[in-house]
């Protein structure tokens, strides 16, 4: 694979010291730091827009970033003689954040806290004009949802997993339309607006350097975009909370410690709660059924459902609890 991809490392201005299998890409060791390689489907105009945003990132202080590297013809894409489009991107010495460490938790909510100021700072300065885009389309996903019920209500006979579906749709969907009410009503421009990471979890988190000199870096941006930035900490707190068992105590820990960076109000805390409402899980599950084969559901489907079900009770428990945090007496 190294020696069909010589071309590519190639047109880049470093000398390579030890080339490395990472997730879906080549990590570089070179004398100018770690670089990853990765085939790209975006176009020239998505990634010159990301070079821009990482730049500006850097500059506004925040350092440890995924940046992207031009080749020695000032481009960002490399072809190979294929003609397969490659990008190299700075990259980091590191491991994924550990999500039952609490330590680690912590540096990842202080890093979050860094990249919404850097976040803030670019939009204000730099790319006030740009299009504010909410991610959160509650209306959007709820028809997806009816439609996916609509296509299982016709079929005979209908397989587990369909019978299931069909068992638990009113009372997700439910959800969501109660969802899609309240979001109405919260329509508008946010002090928490600016750059959003778009899928901050424990896989864009890496814990680097040394134990008397750590640092995070931040990688995975491809979802990157303007909007409320609450949106980025609802979803760290999901996806952290519910591999730790949906334990309260954790999720007001986070709170508390991006309010030490970033001041949080009452309705912030509502507004998350709000998010996190939504039957994120089941609405996800009744895509990848639409977009799977129909010839053979896998049994997968029938234990990712049933999980979803045996978990709703310790989330509900979890939003009732949040409902009623008061974020202002800590």
């Amino acid at each position: 694979m190294a020696e069909k991809m010589s071309e590519v490392f190639e047109m880049y201005d470093v000398r390579l010291d030890h080339i490395g299998r990472g997730r879906g890409a080549m990590l570089l060791q070179t004398d100018k730091g770690v670089r990853q390689i990765r085939a790209t489907t975006a176009g020239e105009k998505r990634l010159q827009a990301e070079y821009d945003f990482k730049e500006h990132m850097y500059l506004a202080g925040f350092p440890h970033i995924d940046r992207l590297v031009k080749n020695v013809e000032d481009e960002l894409i490399t072809y190979d003689r294929y003609g397969n489009p490659f990008v190299m991107r700075m990259f980091f010495d590191g491991r994924e954040m550990g999500v039952s460490n609490k330590n680690e938790i912590m540096l990842a909510v202080d890093n979050l806290v860094a990249l919404h100021r850097a976040g803030r700072t670019v939009w204000q300065e730099v790319d006030r004009d740009m299009q504010i885009r909410e991610k959160n389309d509650v209306k959007r996903r709820n028809r997806e949802m009816k439609r996916v019920h609509n296509y299982i209500a016709k079929q005979s006979p209908k397989r587990e997993f369909e019978s299931l579906f069909m068992q638990a749709f009113p009372y997700f969907y439910e959800q969501g339309l109660n969802c899609e009410q309240a979001e109405a009503g919260t329509a508008g421009e946010s002090e928490h607006m600016g750059y959003c990471h778009g899928t901050y979890n424990h896989h864009s988190v890496l814990v680097c350097g040394t134990a008397d000199a750590r640092y995070i870096a931040t990688i995975n941006f491809e979802k990157y975009h303007i909007g409320n930035q609450l949106q980025d900490l609802y979803y760290f707190i999901r996806k952290t909370v519910e591999k730790n068992g949906y334990a309260f105590a954790l999720l007001t820990a986070i709170l508390e410690r991006y309010q030490q960076g970033i001041p949080l109000q009452q309705m912030d805390v509502a507004y998350i709660c709000g998010l996190y409402r939504y039957p994120e899980k089941f609405y996800k599950l009744s895509n990848q059924y639409m977009n799977g084969s129909k010839t053979r559901i896998s049994p997968k489907m029938v234990e990712k459902l049933n999980r979803i079900m045996e978990e709703e009770e310790k989330k509900q428990t979890l939003l009732e609890k949040l409902s009623s945090y008061n974020i202002s007496k800590k």
